[in-house]
């Protein structure tokens, strides 16, 4: 499945991008950090216009969001999107303990499902702290785990395609992939090498995080795939 981020300031320039996500993506990510006013009512329509399955994000600034208030707001934030039958909400995992565990107890009545993620914007770790990282994850039992690093060689994009393997291996449901221009080979790789879903941008110019591809060039790239496959 390919992911297309919607990131927008205001909500009618959100509107407009989950109008254009509706046609290309499997699954839309709503970036709610981005906007800069949010009301419940705001949020509703935003989760109803989907046409896919959708993702609700809210990343504070130490994650590489733009979220600026408090914890508490932003944590309020995510279960509104749960109480408003999102499919799918990301949860950091540096998330406090306490809020993460009510957190989760709370989507789990609501049935929404959590994607426990974590990233690291300057570095990609060694495979085996990477492992490690990924089995504390499945401890606390969440629907899929987001591990994200960003690639300084290519040699980093060969220990996410090992961490795949390993997450396939154990019947994990994982996100992997690198940031940045090295990492483009593991965002296009993720999903064949086993990957929950990767992240595309919905046209050049519009991505959420670096090295991002826009969706109409994946697909191209996904079908030269299959035709060699």
């Amino acid at each position: 499945m390919i992911a297309v981020p919607v990131a927008a300031a205001d909500i009618g320039s959100a509107v407009a991008q989950i109008e254009k996500a509706n046609a290309v993506a499997d699954m839309i990510e709503l970036r709610l950090d981005y906007l800069k006013e949010l009301g419940s009512k705001d949020l509703e329509r935003l989760i109803k216009k989907c046409g896919k399955p959708v993702i609700c994000t809210c990343r504070r600034m130490e994650e590489g969001g733009r979220f600026m208030e408090s914890e508490t707001k932003r944590i309020a934030v995510l279960k509104n999107c749960v109480k408003l039958k999102a499919d799918y909400v990301d949860l950091e995992f540096e998330t406090g303990a306490e809020q993460k565990k009510k957190f989760f107890e709370y989507a789990k009545k609501h049935k929404s499902k959590i994607i426990l993620s974590k990233h690291y914007f300057g570095h990609t770790p060694q495979f085996e702290d990477l492992l490690k990282l990924m089995l504390r994850m499945q401890k606390e039992k969440p629907d899929v785990i987001k591990i994200v690093a960003k690639a300084n060689s290519h040699e980093d994009n060969k220990i996410m395609f090992e961490l795949l393997k390993e997450a396939k291996r154990r019947g994990i449901k994982l996100i992997a992939f690198c940031m940045g221009s090295i990492g483009r080979d593991s965002r296009i790789l993720s999903m064949p090498l086993g990957g929950f879903l990767t992240f595309a941008s919905l046209e050049k110019g519009g991505e959420s995080a670096d090295g991002q591809i826009p969706i109409e060039e994946m697909k191209k790239i996904y079908s030269g795939l299959r035709v060699m496959f």
